[in-house]
C-alpha cells in the first residue's frame, strides 16, 4: 500500500467477512484517493490478521460480530461497518429467485440489536419478518434451529447466519452491506484515525513535558486509579511505575491524602509529607470537569533540594556581592519620626512600586532601602546598589544596561550583562539618583514603564522585572525647575516617598547610635557609661555627616580608649577625635543650619530652639542655669524650647 509509509496520510484496513464487500470498498476507497489493505477472513481469522497489520493501519474497518472481536485484539481504532434496513431490502431485491418461491416468513439475525424500520419493510413487502439478535455463534444457532421449529425456511444475516443456515437445508440470504454504508463508515474511520493522531500529538507533547519537569507528578482517574506518574514522581518514592500505574492511589503511594481529596474536592497546597526519610512539599487539587470530579492530581517538590538550591543561588549572589544585609531591625531609633517611617517603609515593602528616598548623606537611606527588599516578595532575588554618582557618565549606561560585543572600542567581544539585568526578579537601587545624566534618564523613564532593557549596541528587547528604589541627598524639585531632572522620571521614582531627617533633628537617638556603635567595636568597652558622660558633648554638636560621621567618631573614640591606658580623660579622648567646637562644652559658638523654606519667623524659633537646646546640655540640663547663662527667665526659656520628652529621658 502506498499510503503506509506517508504519515501525513490516513492508513485504513478492511477486514471483510465475504468478497463482495471488499470490492464495494476498494471501489470507494479508489474514488476518494485511498488506497487501502484489504483482506477477507473468516471470524477466527479477523483477529490474527488485525494484530499483525496493527503497527502499519490507523484504523480498522469490519462488520458486526467481526468487528468487535477485532475491537478485543488491538489497540488502534476499530470502526463497524452498519447494516441498514436499505441493506436488507436491496439483499431481498437483488435474490428474487428466493422470492419467488412465496417465502411469507423470514428470519432475519441482527448483532446484538434490533434492526430500526424492519416493521415498515413488512407492510412494504407483505412479508413476515421474525427478527433473532446474537452475541455469539451458538446463538445464531439456537436462534436457526427456532426458525426451522416455527417453520421458517428463508435466513437473512451476515456470513456465519448464512454458514449455518445452509447445515440445517433451509434457504438464506446473505445481507450485504451497500456503498452508502461502507462511504460513511470509511468517512468516519478517517476523522477518528486524525482526531486520533491529533490526541497521540498531545499526549506526546505532554509527556514529554511531564517527564522533564523536576516535580513530581501523579493524577488518578474518577474513581482513584492512577494514570500518570512521572519520572520524577518514580525518584522521589522509589517505586517503579509498574507497580503504581493502574492501581488505587492510597494502596501504592505512601501517606497520600490524594484519595480524601476526590471525596471531598477540597484543595491541598504546599502540604509536608514524610517520605523515605525526606520531606517533601506536596499540592493536590481535583480534576473537575464540569461540575463532576473526575480525579486529582498532585505535585510533589523535594524540600531538601529546594533547601540545596536556594543556598547555591545565594551563595552565587553572596559571591557577587548582590544581596542585602540589613533589616529593619536593623535601623536602630527611638525617635517618633523614624519609628513612623521605619513602619510605612515596611507597608511600601508589601508592594512592587517605586520608592524615592530623600535625606541627607549619612542619614542611613541604603539601610532602608535594603530593609525594604528584605521585607519584600523579592528577599529571595538579587539587591543590587548602583552608585550613580561614582561612575562615570560616559561609563554609567553600558552599566546600567549592558552592551552588545564590539558595541564599543575595549568592549568584551562576548559582550556583558548590564546591572538591570543582574537584578531580574530582584531590586535595584539607584542611590545619587539626582547626579543621573540627562540622556541617560529618558531610557531609565523606559525601563520604568516598559519593564524592558536594550543593551548598547544591541537590537533585541530583554524584558525584565526589577522594583527600582532610589535615593538623592538633592533636591530635585528643584533640579526640575532647572530643566536638570525630568518631570515624567521623577513622579514614576517617587511613587512612595521616604523623608529621613538628619541627625541633628532626632537627637533622641544619638546617645542609642553611640552605644550601638561603641558595642559593635570593643566588647570590652562599658558603652553605657561612655556614653552618658560624653553625652552633653555628644548632643550639643550638630552632626552635618549624621550617622555615618557619628560611626567614625565612635570608631576613632574605640581606639583611642583602647590605647590610652587611662592616660586620658574621655573629655580628653574625645577632643582628640572631634574638633574644638564639639569637644568644648563651654565654647561660646555654635554653628546652626535652619530651613528658610519657611520663612523668617520659623528660621527664627529653629535657631532659638537649638541655642536652648544646646545651652540645657551644656549646663546638664538644669534649666535655672541655662537661663541664666542667656539672660532670659526660665519660664521663657521653657516656652521658647518647648523641651522634648526626648530630652527629658537625659535628665
Amino acid at each position: 500500500m502506498k499510503d503506509v509509509q506517508d504519515n501525513s496520510k490516513v492508513r485504513l484496513a478492511l477486514i471483510s467477512t465475504y468478497p463482495g464487500m471488499a470490492t464495494i470498498f476498494k471501489h470507494v476507497a479508489e474514488n476518494t484517493g485511498f488506497d487501502p489493505y484489504i483482506t477477507v477472513a473468516t471470524l477466527r481469522e479477523a483477529a490474527a490478521i488485525a494484530k499483525n497489520i496493527e503497527p502499519r493501519i490507523d484504523v480498522i474497518l469490519s462488520r458486526g460480530g467481526t468487528a468487535e472481536y477485532i475491537k478485543e485484539a488491538v489497540e488502534i481504532p476499530v470502526v463497524a461497518i452498519p447494516v441498514t434496513p436499505f441493506d436488507v431490502m436491496r439483499s431481498i431485491y437483488e435474490n428474487q429467485s428466493c422470492m419467488k418461491k412465496c417465502y411469507k416468513k423470514i428470519a432475519l439475525f441482527s448483532y446484538k440489536e434490533k434492526m430500526p424500520g424492519i416493521r415498515d419493510i413488512e407492510k412494504m413487502l407483505g412479508l413476515e419478518i421474525d427478527e433473532y439478535t446474537f452475541h455469539l455463534q451458538e446463538d445464531i444457532e439456537a436462534g436457526i434451529q427456532d426458525a426451522k421449529k416455527r417453520g421458517i425456511a428463508l435466513v437473512m444475516g451476515g456470513i456465519l447466519a448464512i454458514q449455518l443456515a445452509q447445515t440445517y437445508n433451509l434457504e438464506s440470504i446473505l445481507i450485504e452491506c451497500g456503498e452508502e454504508a461502507v462511504y460513511r463508515s470509511m468517512y468516519e474511520a478517517i476523522n477518528l484515525a486524525k482526531l486520533r493522531r491529533v490526541e497521540r500529538s498531545r499526549a506526546a507533547r505532554i509527556k514529554v513535558v511531564l517527564d522533564s519537569v523536576v516535580q513530581g507528578v501523579i493524577a488518578t482517574d474518577e474513581l482513584g486509579y492512577v494514570t500518570i506518574y512521572n519520572p520524577a514522581a518514580q525518584r522521589i518514592f522509589n517505586i517503579p511505575s509498574e507497580q503504581v500505574l493502574g492501581r488505587k492511589v492510597q494502596d501504592v503511594i505512601p501517606n497520600t491524602q490524594m484519595h480524601k481529596v476526590l471525596e471531598s474536592g477540597e484543595v491541598q497546597m504546599a502540604e509536608l509529607q514524610d517520605v523515605n526519610g525526606g520531606i517533601i512539599a506536596t499540592s493536590r487539587i481535583p480534576i473537575m470537569v464540569g461540575s463532576k470530579r473526575s480525579g486529582v492530581v498532585s505535585t510533589f517538590e523535594d524540600v531538601t533540594k529546594i533547601q540545596y538550591l536556594e543556598q547555591q543561588i545565594r551563595k552565587q549572589m553572596h559571591a557577587k556581592g548582590f544581596i542585602a544585609k540589613y533589616t529593619f531591625k536593623d535601623i536602630l531609633t527611638v525617635s517618633p519620626v523614624l519609628i513612623e517611617l521605619k513602619e510605612m517603609a515596611a507597608l511600601y515593602a508589601t508592594t512592587d512600586s517605586s520608592v524615592l528616598i530623600q535625606g541627607e548623606s549619612g542619614t542611613g537611606k541604603e539601610l532602608f532601602s535594603q530593609s525594604i527588599h528584605c521585607h519584600s516578595r523579592r528577599s529571595s532575588g538579587p539587591f543590587i546598589a548602583v552608585n550613580c554618582a561614582a561612575i562615570p557618565e560616559h561609563l554609567l549606561e553600558s552599566e546600567l544596561f549592558g552592551y552588545e560585543g564590539g558595541a564599543f572600542t575595549g568592549a568584551k567581544k562576548e559582550g556583558k550583562q548590564g546591572l538591570f539585568e543582574l537584578a531580574h526578579k530582584g531590586t535595584i537601587f539607584l542611590d545619587e539618583i539626582g547626579e543621573i545624566p540627562k540622556a541617560l534618564q529618558a531610557r531609565l523613564l523606559r525601563v520604568l514603564q516598559e519593564k524592558e532593557i536594550m543593551r548598547v549596541g544591541g537590537d533585541k528587547i530583554i524584558p525584565i522585572d526589577i522594583r527600582i528604589i532610589s535615593a538623592t541627598n538633592k533636591n530635585l524639585e528643584k533640579k526640575m525647575e532647572q530643566g536638570e531632572f525630568r518631570e515624567d522620571l521623577y513622579y514614576r521614582l517617587n511613587v512612595f516617598n521616604l523623608q529621613i531627617p538628619p541627625l541633628r533633628e532626632r537627637k533622641e537617638d544619638i546617645i542609642v547610635l553611640a552605644m550601638a556603635f561603641l558595642e559593635r567595636l570593643s566588647a570590652d568597652l562599658d558603652s553605657p557609661a561612655i556614653a552618658r558622660e560624653l553625652k552633653s558633648a555628644l548632643i550639643v554638636y550638630d552632626w552635618p555627616g549624621n550617622i555615618r560621621e557619628l560611626y567614625n567618631i565612635m570608631e576613632r573614640l574605640s581606639l583611642m580608649i583602647s590605647i590610652s591606658e587611662k592616660k586620658w580623660s574621655l573629655e580628653k579622648i574625645l577632643q582628640k577625635v572631634m574638633y574644638d567646637s564639639v569637644s568644648n562644652p563651654n565654647h561660646d559658638s555654635i554653628a546652626i543650619k535652619v530651613d528658610l523654606d519657611q520663612g523668617l519667623k520659623s528660621a527664627i524659633e529653629q535657631v532659638e530652639k537649638i541655642i536652648i537646646d544646646t545651652m540645657l546640655a551644656r549646663c546638664d540640663q538644669k534649666q535655672e542655669l541655662a537661663a541664666k547663662k542667656l539672660g532670659i527667665g526660665r519660664t521663657t526659656l521653657w516656652r521658647k524650647g518647648k523641651i522634648s520628652d526626648s530630652l527629658k529621658m537625659f535628665q
